[in-house]
Parts: structure tokens; sequence; C-alpha cells
């Protein structure tokens, strides 16, 4: 009994703290950048508190860059042997450039020799078809022939496949078509959770010319209405104030808006909940029929096989 007790408590418990909602400070001025705190009782989830970045690090000590070696490092006799080394490199660079330069030459005198002949070679000549020619030549026409008919062939089986996709979509419209009521209810509800409260907004227009003013006062007004009525359908509104106001001889625009988000975890949960047992009211049903149908089809192709053999048995 002591566990039972305890469990007991422990869902008590969670059902309290899932009834506190969750709160979503909402806050907008000209000039000033938009806040937006989340908090669930006394916790604060946005934005979280930046950590300290610690003891700052030490900056890196900078390696020493070695110089390289001067030509005082080297004796005559080294300084010697290295020019001696790179005459004889620009030496073997010279006699490589005039070889690469006769081979060329020898190349292109052999290629231009190679093309005369190929143009000589090539000239057109009168060739006469025979019959077997002639007979390859039609057969080949009927293959291209029965190959544009094979295309067309294909191209009515797409069209016959995208009107098959269009029977798919079909079909399964008309398996998800029963839950769309339910799901609308669960949507409207869950909206309806959803609580505006202490809304505060503020507006400030004003033209130099007071009939542009005056025009722009009603208009800006009337679009706070409607906007404040709109949002009142779908969600659940508390207004602390709403007010326009106008200026004369002064082009401005200033506005203030302000609310508290509030949701209920419980609510959600809840609706939820509801939602899946009425989904299971229409899914379990429709799972029995076609289980029913699928058992009558079997049967009544089990009864034609049977009348098929004594048919047969009757013939012999």
């Amino acid at each position: 009994m002591i566990v039972l007790y305890i469990i007991l408590g422990i869902i008590a418990l969670i059902v309290i703290l899932l009834h506190f909602s969750v709160k979503v400070t909402l806050c907008a001025q000209s000039g000033e950048k938009p806040v937006i705190e989340i908090k669930w009782l006394f916790i604060k989830i946005y934005p979280r508190p930046e950590k300290d970045k610690g003891k700052a690090k030490k900056p890196k000590k900078e390696k020493k860059s070695k110089s390289p070696p001067s030509d005082a490092d080297f004796t005559d006799e080294q300084i010697e042997q290295m020019i001696e080394q790179a005459n004889l490199a620009d030496k073997q660079e010279e006699a490589q450039d005039t070889e690469n330069i006769e081979n060329t030459e020898s190349t292109e005198d052999t290629k231009d020799t190679e093309d005369i002949e190929e143009i000589e070679e090539t000239k057109p000549e009168k060739v006469k078809l025979t019959k077997e020619q002639k007979k390859e030549l039609k057969e080949q026409k009927k293959a291209e022939k029965a190959a544009k008919k094979a295309e067309k062939a294909a191209a009515k089986a797409e069209k016959a496949n995208k009107e098959g996709v269009l029977a798919k979509i079909k079909r399964y419209f008309n398996m998800v078509k029963p839950y769309i009521p339910m799901a609308w209810k669960a949507v409207k509800k869950i909206l309806k959770t959803i609580r505006f409260t202490k809304l505060d907004i503020r507006l400030v227009s004003g033209k130099e010319d007071a009939y542009d003013a005056a025009m722009a006062y009603g208009k800006l007004s009337a679009a706070v209405g409607n906007g404040v009525s709109l949002i009142d359908s779908i969600f659940t509104v508390r207004a602390k104030n709403v007010a326009v106001y106008c200026k004369f001889n002064e082009s401005a625009f200033e506005y203030y808006a302000a609310t508290v988000v509030m949701v209920r975890p419980s609510a959600l949960i809840a609706i939820a909940f509801c939602t899946g047992v009425n989904f299971l009211r229409i899914w379990i049903p429709q799972k029995i029929k076609a289980r029913k149908e699928r058992k009558r089809r079997e049967k009544e192709e089990k009864a034609k096989l049977k009348s098929n053999g004594t048919e047969l048995l009757t013939n012999e």
C-alpha cells in the first residue's frame, strides 16, 4: 500500500506541475529590439544566462624566426663550385631547346605529306547498290518505323501511369477523409487553449496635413480593431489597452505592443489523449471491415475453384 501511495503522490505532483502555464512575454517598441522571454514556474527557459568565459588566455610567445644563411657563411671554394654548377645547367637547357625545335620541324613535314596522301585517297566515288543492299535499307526503314511506334506506345503507357497516380491519391484521400473533422476540432481546441493576456497596443500616427492625418488615423484604427477581433476569434484574448493616437502638423509613426502568451501543458496533453481515442474509434472499425471483406473474397475464390473442379470432372 505504501508503494501505491507513493506512486499516486508522484502522479498528483506531475499533474499539478503540468497545470501551471508556460509564459511567453513578447514586447516590441519603435526604435528598440523586440524582447522574448519564456518561463515555466520559476525556471527561465529563454534566453539562457551566458556562461562566464573564465580567465583570459595568456598570449602565446612568438617564435623566433631563423634568419637565412648569408654569403659570409660560405667559403670562396664553395662559391666557385656553385657558379660552375649554374653554368653547366644553363648549357644543358640550351641543348635541350635546340633538339626540341628540330624534332617539331621534322614532325610537321611528315604530317603535311600524310595529309596530302589521305586527301588523294578519299576522293568520292560513285557506288552502285545491289539487290541485297537495297533489301537491307528497306529493313532498316521498317525497324525505324517500329521503333517510333514503340516510343508512342511508351508515351501512352506513361499517361496511363499518371492516371494511376491520380487514382492512388484519391484512394489515400478517401482513407484520410474520416479523420479530417476530428483533426480540425483538435486544432481549434489547441488554439483556444493559447491565451493572450495583458494585451497592450499603442499606436501613434501623424501627418503634416490635417486631412491626411485624419484619414491615416481612421485606416489604422480600423486595421487594429479588425486584427484584434480576428485574433480573438482564433485564440483567447484578454486586452488591457488598445489605443490609436493621432498627431497633426507632424509626420510620425510610433508603436508599442506587449502581451503575455500562456499555455497549460496539461490542456495540450488532454486534447492529444482525446484525439488519440477518437482516432482509434474510427481506425479499429475500418480495420475490422477490411478484414471481413478480405475473408469474404477468399471464400468466394475457394468456392469458384471448387465449382470449376467439379465441372471438369463431369466433362471427363
